[in-house]
Formats: structure tokens, sequence, C-alpha cells
């Protein structure tokens, strides 16, 4: 592969997880055409720039002499069901179909551990469903577990901005819930040798994720220590969290941790299937003050 046939495009580059990904891939010496929802400044006159929406018509010649695509995006505005499958669901499957009658030769489609059989979260459900289209497609599916970092956005990142602010860090249940974590680098890795063979794709979604989880108090402890910073815990009844949310979404208030992401944290897969072979390759980092640092 020469220099010159070395591109790629990805979805969701506005997000943490997308650009970590782009990054990644420029850095190593990728051509990365980036599929934007919204284009600022006007700049349509970079090549890069394709505008994108999950709710619009995917034209199949975006993948002109395209080798790879990375599908990350996802819209957080849709809040019920309907909607969340109309553009979310439909418009994920719509991509990569198009991708793939364009003759793109490896697809890789960033899904979440929260999707699972019996999952209870609309955003594991819909992730749940596009996977099942993408692995008919041959798509190659990841199932990120938290991903976290110094600078991370998502959940990860309003837990530390929590641990940051607060005397009193709010504590959902027991706090025994068990959360499987994985740093953004390792991701990136994961995602860089899979599109380049190192890796062979397998027919089943990769739960990407250190195999040994943790417990939503151990991440908090973790948090507190690489602030060197100490804290009171106050429990609160998962119920009556969901109820508080529930209400506020009810009235229409546009918040940044949902019902739904709430519902996710508190029933990941009970019996994640780990892929050792993966583990090796990307010797993927336990969670820990040294590896969240790093």
């Amino acid at each position: 592969m020469n220099q010159e046939e070395k591109k790629c495009i990805i979805s969701g580059t506005g997000g943490f997880v997308g650009s970590h990904i782009k990054n990644f891939f420029l850095q190593n010496g990728w051509k990365v055409y980036e599929l934007k929802h919204s284009i600022q400044n006007g700049n349509t006159s970079n090549k890069y720039l394709i505008p994108f929406s999950l709710e619009g018509k995917i034209d199949s010649k975006i993948f002109q002499n395209i080798e790879i695509l990375i599908h990350c995006a996802y819209d957080f505005k849709q809040s019920n069901w309907e909607d969340i499958f109309n553009v979310n669901v439909n418009g994920s499957i719509n991509l990569l179909k198009a991708a793939k009658s364009a003759g793109v030769q490896k697809i890789i489609f960033i899904s979440t551990i929260a999707a699972f059989e019996n999952c209870k979260s609309m955003y594991g459900r819909a992730k749940l469903e596009i996977e099942k289209e993408a692995l008919k497609l041959g798509v190659t599916v990841i199932r990120p577990g938290l991903i976290y970092s110094q600078n991370a956005g998502g959940m990860f990142g309003a837990l530390n901005k929590v641990i940051s602010l607060l005397p009193i860090i709010p504590v959902i249940g027991s706090g025994n819930n068990v959360m499987f974590l994985i740093h953004i680098d390792d991701l990136c890795k994961l995602v860089y040798k899979l599109s380049t063979g190192e890796i062979k794709s397998p027919s089943s979604p990769i739960i990407a994720a250190y195999e040994k989880g943790k417990t939503f108090r151990n991440i908090l402890d973790i948090l507190l220590s690489s602030k060197s910073k100490k804290a009171f815990y106050m429990s609160i009844p998962y119920n009556l969290v969901l109820a508080m949310l529930k209400v506020l979404e009810g009235l229409g208030l546009r918040i940044r941790f949902r019902s739904d992401n709430l519902i996710s944290m508190m029933n990941y897969d009970p019996n994640p299937h780990f892929d050792l072979e993966v583990s090796k390759s990307i010797q993927l980092r336990d969670f820990n003050i040294q590896s969240l640092n790093s």
C-alpha cells in the first residue's frame, strides 16, 4: 500500500472518540475524509470535509477510492425510540450499505458494551439493531467499554468533572455495579490494527475493554486519588435518580446526563465475552492512576 492509497472516511469526528481515531490515522500517514454533520464557517472548499447527516440520503460517490470507513457518528439529540430508530438505526444502516455497495474494503462500526441481548437502554438497543445489520454486511463491530483518559468526554468526562467540583460525591445505589473500561489510545490502536489487517476481524462483536472490571466506587476512588483529593460519598437510590431525570426531561429541559445514560451505566452486559488475542495484541491497560495519567 503506497502513501497515496491510504485513504479512509470517518463519521463522528466532532465527538471525542471520532476525533481521536481521526488523529491516530493522520499521525500514521493516512488521508482522512470526515463526514461532518455541520461544517463551520462555510468551509466547503476543504475536500476532506464531506457534508453528512444520518437523516439524509447517502451518495455512494463519496466512497470513491476509499479503503476504510469507520462509523462513529450517533445523534444524541433524539430522545424517543421512534426518532432514535429512524435517525440513528436507519441512518447508520444506510451509510454502511452505501459503503459496502461502493466497494469499501474494510468497514468498522463503533458500537458500545451497553449493546447486548435484552439490554435495557435505548442507546444499547439502537446500537444492537445496527450491529445485526452490520454483521450481515461483513462489517467489523467494536463494543468499547467506558472510554477514559485525562481529558475524556462522555460519561467518564462527566464523572471527572463531578469529582473535581464537589466535596460530596453522589453514588447511585450501592456503587458496586461493575464497569469495564478502555483507554482511548488503546481503542485507537485496536481500530487501526483491525483496519490494516494486523488483527483479523472476527465475525462477532469485539468487546473492547480490559477484562477485569471496576466497581463504580473503585472508579471514583481512583479519580479522587489522581487529584490527591478526599470527598464523602452519598448514596442515592437508583429509582429516585431515574425518576428525577425523567421529570426534568418531561419538562423539556436538555440535560447532559439523561435517564437513558443512567440506565446504560447501571445495566452493562453481565457476561461480556473478551477476545484474549485482541487483548494481547493491543496490551490493553488496566484502569489505574498510572494509565489515567498516561
